[in-house]
Parts: C-alpha cells; sequence; structure tokens
C-alpha cells in the first residue's frame, strides 16, 4: 500500500532515514570498487592467459613440424635408398649398432641443451619481464614476446628439442634413423648454442624500451602505404583497415612512452630514439599525404557545428519556427595523423630534456629543423605549424627550468644547454621560411595547366604530384564531372581555362596562406620571446633568442620577393570570363619583417649593460660582443636610411658601451704585443666618432636627422671628461698612423663605399673634367661645402667620418695649438675651400643640388 506524501515528508526530515541513505551509498561504493577491481584483476589474468595461449599455440605447432620434418627426412632416405640402390651416399645410410649408444647419447645431448637454453631464454625473459614490464599493458607486452627475432631463436630451440625427443622415441621403439636426420639435427644444436649470444643481447637490449617500437614503426609505415597506394586508397574497407592498425599503433607507442616517463627509466637514450622514429614516421607521412584522396576513410571524422550568428537565413528561420536545432556536419579531418604524432613528441621531448641528456635532446631541432622545411616547401603549412608551435612548448620549458643537463653537471653545462633551446626556439620557423622560399620558385617552373589537364585524365597523374589539400579536393571534384559529361553527352563540356582558373585560385590561396601562417607565428617566437627572457631577468637568453630572430627576419625579408614572383605566375591563370569576383591577394595589414627586425634591434640595444663581461670565455658564445656589433650596424643603417628615433637609439646604445668595450678587448688580448692591443682597444672609440662623422654628413645632406642630440651628447661628456677631447685626437691620429689592415678599416671601408653608393643614386657627383685644387669658378658639387668633401673623384671615395667629426666638431673643443693628424687636415682644408666657392647652379633636372 502507498504511503501517504505527509507520512514521506515526515519520513525524510528524520536523522535516521538519512544515516541509512548514507551507510547505502558507502556500501554501494565499495560494491563498485570491488567490482573495479575485479574487472580489473581479470582483464589482467584475461591478457596473460592469452598471451600464454598464444605461446601454447605455438609451441604445439613446432612440434608437430618437428614430427612431420623427421618423418620426411626418414621418408626422403627410405625413397633414396630404395630407388636409387646405386647411390652411394653415407648420410642416407642409418648408423650400424656399434654406433647406436653414441648416437642415442648424442640426440641426449642435444635435446639436453636445447632444454637448457629454452631455459635461459626464459630465465632472461622472466628477468627484463619482471623488472621493466611488471605493469606494462597488454599490447606493449606482446610486442617484447613477439618480437621478431626472439621468436625465430624459440622456433629453432623448440624444432631441436622435439627433434631429438621425436628421434630418441623412434630409437626406443627399434628404429633407427638416417644420418642425414641426425645431420639436421646436429646442424640446429649448433644454431641454438651459436644463437644464444645473439639473441640474449638483444634481449638485454630491451632494457630500451624504444627498441620494442621498431614493429610499431613498420606497422604504421604499412598503413600509410595502404592509405596511398594505388592498389588500395579506393577500397573503402582497406582504408578503414589503415586507419585502424595506424590508431592501435599510435595507442602501442603511447603506452610505451608511459613506460618510459616513469621514475626508474630516466635516461635520454629511450625518448630521443622514440622521438627520432616519430619524425622519421611524420617525413615519410609527408611524402605519401598526397596520394591519399581527400575522401578516404583513412581521414578521421569530426563535427562541424554551424554558426548561428552567420547562418543563412533559410537555415535559421526554419530552426527558430520549429525550435530545433542542426546536427554538426562530420567533415575530414586532415591533421588527425600529425595531431597524435605531436601529442606523442611532446611527450618523449619532454622525458628527454628532464633526463639526463638535455644537449642530446636538443640535438633533435635539426631534425625537427628538416621535417618542417620539407612541410613548408610541400605547403603543409598547418602540418609544419603543428610541430613548430608543439616543439616551441616543450623547449620553452627547458628555458624556464634551472636543470637541463645531468644534476651534477656545472653551472656553465647548464647555461649552454639553456642558451642552445633558447636558440631552437626560433629554428623551425627559419626552417619554414626557407622552405616557403624552395616550394615557390619550385612552383614558379612548373607546367600547373599540365598537371591540371592530367589529373582529370587520370587519378594516377592527380595523386603523383604535390598539390595543396583544397587544390586537389577541387579537382577530383572537377575529374568527377568531366566524366559525367562524357558519359552523359558523349563529350567534355567543362572548359580548361575555367579548370585552370579556379586551381590556380586555390594555389594562390595555399601559397597565402602559408606565408600568413609563418607571420602570425612571428610576433610570439621573436620580440615576445625575447621580452619574456628580458622580464625573467634572463638577458643572455634574450640576446640568444633575439640574435636567432633577428637571422629569421632577415631571411623572410630576403625571400619574400620569390613568393611576390610565384603569385604573378599563378596570376597568368586568372581569366576574366569567370563569375568568381576577386582574386586572393596578401593583405596590406600583414606584418613587416623588416619593422619587425628594426623593432628587435631596438630591444636588443636594451640589453648590452646586463651582457657586459670582464673577459671572453670561450666556453659561451660572446653575446656582448655579438650584440654589441648589431647595435653598431643597426646604428650605421639608421642613420644613412634618416631614421631619426631609431638611429638615435642605437647610437646612443653604441656610445654608452664605448668604454666597456674598450676594457673587454684590452682583457682580451692581454698576450698580444701593446701597438696592436691598442689598436683594437681603440676601435670602439673610433667607431663613435665614425658614426658621430655621419650623423653630421646626413644632417649636412638632407637638412635633418640626429646630429644635434648627437653634438649634445657629446659637449656634455666634454664637459664632464677635460681630457676626453686630448684622447679623442690621440684616437685619431693612432688610426691615421695605424696599417690599413685592421678590423676596423674594413668596416669603415664598407660603410664608405655604402655611402658612396647612396650619393651616387642621388646623382651628387664632381663635374667630369674636375681638378684638384678646385678653381673659383667651378662651382661645389653640393650646396654642403661638407658633402662635397666627401663626393667621390673618378678615383672614387677616399676618407673616413671619424676624420670629419674631429675636424668639424672636436677641433673647436682643443688647445689652439694643437696638432691635427695629416687626414684630418686635409679634409678641414678641403671643407675650407669648397666654403669660399660659389654654390652649385640648380638646371632643371639636376637633383643633387
Amino acid at each position: 500500500m502507498r504511503r501517504s506524501a505527509k507520512s514521506r515528508l515526515r519520513e525524510l526530515g528524520t536523522a535516521r532515514y538519512w544515516r541509512h541513505r548514507q551507510h547505502v551509498a558507502k556500501r554501494t561504493q565499495a560494491l563498485l570498487q570491488s567490482s573495479s577491481q575485479v574487472r580489473g584483476q581479470a582483464a589482467k589474468a584475461r591478457d596473460g592467459l592469452r598471451s600464454g595461449w598464444r605461446l601454447a599455440l605455438g609451441s604445439a605447432k613446432l612440434v608437430v613440424l618437428a614430427i612431420a620434418a623427421v618423418t620426411a627426412l626418414e621418408l626422403v632416405t627410405w625413397a633414396m635408398r630404395t630407388f636409387l640402390p646405386d647411390l652411394n651416399i653415407s648420410v642416407i645410410d642409418s648408423p650400424d649398432e656399434r654406433a647406436g649408444e653414441a648416437v642415442v647419447s648424442l640426440v641426449e645431448s642435444a635435446v639436453a641443451v636445447g632444454a637448457t637454453l629454452l631455459g635461459l631464454y626464459y630465465a632472461t625473459v622472466g628477468v627484463i619481464a619482471s623488472t621493466i614490464y611488471k605493469s606494462v599493458r597488454g599490447d606493449v607486452r606482446d610486442l617484447f614476446i613477439s618480437e621478431r627475432n626472439s621468436e625465430t631463436y624459440l622456433s629453432i630451440v623448440l624444432l631441436t628439442v622435439a627433434s631429438g625427443i621425436t628421434v630418441l622415441v623412434a630409437s626406443a621403439l627399434g628404429y633407427a634413423v638416417s644420418s642425414l636426420t641426425l645431420l639436421v639435427l646436429a646442424i640446429f644444436a649448433t644454431l641454438t648454442c651459436v644463437g644464444l649470444v645473439g639473441v640474449t643481447k638483444r634481449l638485454l637490449a630491451y632494457f630500451d624500451p624504444s627498441q620494442l617500437a621498431l614493429p610499431l614503426i613498420r606497422r604504421l609505415a604499412a598503413a600509410i602505404f595502404d592509405a596511398g597506394s594505388e592498389r588500395t586508397r579506393g577500397i573503402p574497407h582497406r582504408q578503414d583497415e589503415a586507419q585502424t592498425a595506424a590508431i592501435r599503433s599510435l595507442a602501442s607507442y603511447r603506452h610505451l612512452i608511459e613506460l618510459i616517463e616513469g621514475t626508474e627509466l630516466r635516461n635520454a637514450t629511450a625518448p630521443v630514439s622514440l622521438t627520432r622514429q616519430l619524425l622519421q614516421t611524420l617525413e615519410l607521412y609527408s611524402s605519401w599525404k598526397h596520394a591519399i584522396p581527400t575522401d578516404s576513410r583513412w581521414w578521421q571524422r569530426v563535427p562541424q557545428h554551424m554558426n548561428w550568428l552567420t547562418a543563412d537565413h533559410t537555415r535559421l528561420h526554419l530552426a527558430l519556427h520549429t525550435s530545433s536545432g542542426f546536427p554538426p556536419d562530420m567533415q575530414p579531418d586532415y591533421l588527425w595523423f600529425e595531431h597524435a604524432l605531436a601529442r606523442l613528441l611532446k611527450r618523449t621531448l619532454t622525458v628527454a630534456f628532464r633526463s639526463q641528456g638535455g644537449a642530446d635532446a636538443l640535438s633533435v631541432a635539426e631534425d625537427v629543423a628538416n621535417l618542417v622545411y620539407r612541410l613548408t616547401a610541400r605547403s603543409q603549412i598547418e602540418e609544419a605549424l603543428v610541430i613548430e608551435t608543439m616543439w616551441g612548448l616543450v623547449v620553452a620549458e627547458v628555458t624556464d627550468t634551472p636543470q637541463v643537463a645531468a644534476s651534477d653537471a656545472a653551472d656553465y653545462e647548464l647555461r649552454i644547454n639553456q642558451m642552445a633551446a633558447a636558440e631552437s626556439l626560433v629554428r623551425p620557423l627559419t626552417s619554414m621560411v626557407l622552405g616557403l622560399s624552395h616550394g615557390a620558385t619550385a612552383l614558379a617552373t612548373r607546367d600547373l595547366a599540365g598537371e591540371f589537364e592530367a589529373a582529370l585524365q587520370s587519378p594516377k597523374d592527380l595523386y603523383s604530384g604535390t598539390l595543396p589539400t583544397e587544390t586537389r579536393k577541387m579537382l577530383e571534384g572537377f575529374a568527377k564531372a568531366v566524366k559525367r559529361e562524357i558519359d552523359i553527352e558523349g563529350h567534355r563540356i567543362t572548359p580548361s581555362w575555367w579548370v585552370n582558373h579556379l586551381a590556380a585560385r586555390s594555389m594562390v590561396d595555399a601559397l597565402i596562406a602559408t606565408e600568413n601562417g609563418i607571420l602570425r607565428a612571428l610576433g610570439s617566437r621573436t620580440i615576445d620571446r625575447v621580452t619574456a627572457f628580458q622580464t625573467g631577468e634572463r638577458p643572455d637568453l634574450a640576446a640568444v633568442a633575439g640574435m636567432a630572430s633577428l637571422e629569421l627576419l632577415h631571411k623572410l625579408e630576403v625571400h619574400q620577393h620569390r613568393v611576390s614572383r610565384t603569385l604573378e605566375t599563378l596570376e597568368k591563370y586568372r581569366n576574366s570570363n569567370t563569375s568568381i569576383p576577386g582574386w586572393p591577394t596578401r593583405s596590406p595589414d600583414s606584418i613587416s619583417p623588416r619593422n619587425e627586425h628594426q623593432n628587435l634591434l631596438r630591444k636588443l640595444a636594451e640589453l648590452l649593460p646586463a651582457l657586459r663581461r670582464t673577459a671572453f670565455d670561450p666556453r659561451e658564445p660572446d653575446l656582448y660582443g655579438q650584440v654589441y656589433q648589431f647595435v653598431i650596424e643597426g646604428a650605421f643603417t639608421a642613420i644613412l636610411e634618416g631614421e631619426r628615433d631609431r638611429g638615435l637609439l642605437m647610437y646612443e646604445a653604441a656610445l654608452s658601451e664605448v668604454d666597456s668595450a674598450r676594457s673587454r678587448i684590452s682583457a682580451d688580448l692581454a698576450n698580444v704585443p701593446d701597438r696592436t692591443r691598442l689598436t683594437f682597444a681603440l676601435e670602439p672609440v673610433i667607431t663613435a666618432m665614425d658614426l658621430a662623422g655621419y650623423a653630421l654628413l646626413v644632417q649636412e645632406l638632407d637638412g635633418s636627422g640626429i646630429w644635434a642630440e648627437v653634438r649634445t651628447s657629446w659637449e656634455s661628456r666634454l664637459r664632464g671628461d677635460p681630457a676626453l677631447s686630448q684622447f679623442l685626437l690621440a684616437a685619431a691620429a693612432h688610426a691615421d698612423d695605424a696599417l690599413p689592415m685592421s678590423p676596423g678599416s674594413f668596416e669603415r671601408s664598407r660603410r664608405s663605399s655604402l655611402l658612396e653608393h647612396m650619393l651616387e643614386e642621388r646623382e651628387i657627383h664632381q663635374p667630369e673634367t674636375y681638378v684638384w685644387p678646385p678653381s673659383v669658378n667651378r662651382g661645389r658639387p653640393h650646396s654642403s661645402p661638407i658633402v662635397s668633401a666627401f663626393v667621390p673623384s673618378r678615383y672614387r671615395m677616399t676618407g673616413d667620418l671619424y676624420e670629419l667629426f674631429v675636424a668639424e666638431f672636436l677641433v673647436s673643443h682643443l688647445p689652439p695649438d694643437a696638432e691635427l693628424p695629416s687626414k684630418v687636415r686635409r679634409l678641414a682644408e678641403a671643407i675650407k675651400r669648397f666654403r669660399n666657392l660659389p654654390e652649385p647652379v640648380v638646371e632643371d633636372g639636376d637633383s643633387h643640388a
């Protein structure tokens, strides 16, 4: 009889009811836990029974095979004795009675040896299984048990033992076997003895679990071949089988990685080996991916949901008036394999970096860079970014931890590993830039119209090229449409120009997407990385990452024109007869590599004070010297190009490091002759004056620049140190007398050549019939006497800009009787002469006055 609602409420209000409910819940939870444990134990027992049954069944087959082999040998010898009585071969005869006991002893020894070796084999297997494979999953245990070489050796041992027992049984029954059977038995016994050495060594190698992964690599390769092979890519169930085999192999790989993640296996050999195997698999897959149809069942299907904010009116109206939704479309995931392997790579690399071989793990950077290079060259930008992102996440953890190599390694080794990691953060992206350039160059030379036409005619041609995925998908649709046209109309209707236009448009999309993918990754890989290291008070890592980023940005700027040429080539396939509006173009708001390069130089200039060292340590990269030289070059380029803000920042950074650079050079060259050391040590001073001279010259040339700020900075320094002017004059005099083959003179000659080239581009030149000294009525080459003094003559340009700094600025801060160096004095006299000449006459078309 049902209780009333009142009594039910009264019961719910008692403490006894809730204590009973809690007790029932605890018992239910305990039962569930017990049931889960029982199921787990049953699963383990089932795995063990399955493995044991497999071994027993295999052994039984070998015993039957041994009996059949002995029987077959005896039948052969009987047939030879019966039908070929004149054949005089001793091995077909049975031993005589006197040798019977020796034969039995020989066979018994062979059986005993085989049984003993079989026991040793299983003892070795037991040791390995009870140590590193004691708690692994069944598929990993199966890999160990079913290892190919071990199976071969085990088969030989079992054949030897079973054959020997068969011979003994035959002897006990009064049948004497032939000498041929005994000879074969002896050969097998010898193989068991010799083979034990090799197979035991092979088994002991399985303390490194990466050896177990070799069969998995072969299975993955077989699955990839089945997915892209011409014989199987059109068979749906073979594609399903290939995908299933790949998924199972990847799952076993994941279980192996779980094994090496254990605390008792912290060495770098296994994870680095597994990493290289996975990278090789990705390389193989990349070279075959274009051969897999875009509608193949190899691709996993993922749901693609509708965007309700941008849905078309018809679907939205239907959904709102029926109060229902739309199920997602199941679309092929063309990156499922790369994502799966990237997740495995992240784990293997993490273990490798945390183990005792950080430097060994960093050596994988070369393999990663080569892989993403080839992926990008094949227009597989999304695949390349998957690997590049994975690498960045793993290596970033290395730079953030104080431990990279072994715990007992020296501190400088830890720092070296971390600096190598910081440099390798950018390396894959640099390889992607080179891969993009290579792919674009190769694409511009291909006969795309011929490739498109061949793809429509034959699937073999469609899947033998390296077309982007979306282009292949489009051509697959065109090929089916053309086939229907021929079947219905008897001839093709779709024109070639239509196919060429849409296919080329798709390839333009892929090329621009590849470039944009690299550009989008720039910020987080370059300036953001440097800023993060700088904020974390690791200027050394910031400098390493910054220098690597400068190389990346330079390569991107240099190779962009190749992409432009390829885009122009593809645009030739554009046809105005199509009704599809627009043609893909580069985004005007895309990141400029040149601007990023300049911004990064500013960040590096800020790092100089934190990178100062009292002396050079050859065990570490010379970050201070490297950044200093790049800042000098950045200051010169900015001054010459009239970039005021960057030029001033770069120059002030370089000027503030003059004393530190001089001290470092003096310490580094303590063991060389004094004059040579002085020449090197004065180079920072000469360079600072040289750049100031360029600032003055550009100010005279363009009427704008940073000379006013540079002059103010030097005047402040001269006021603070009265002896500085005399020191600068002595430095200029020493540079005047130094050999022209000094290191600084080469750089100043290069800078002078660039200045000369700039003056030629502006058409500022000496008169053709120029005579020295200039006559009063010839005029000046430029309105500025200073610029006129540096305009190249027929003998090209002579003199350095530090001489201009001394002649025009420093001379006013020197005593009247100060003796100027000869070159400075001649330059001052030349400027004075040009000031006394009339300004040049400006004629139509004259742009140099």
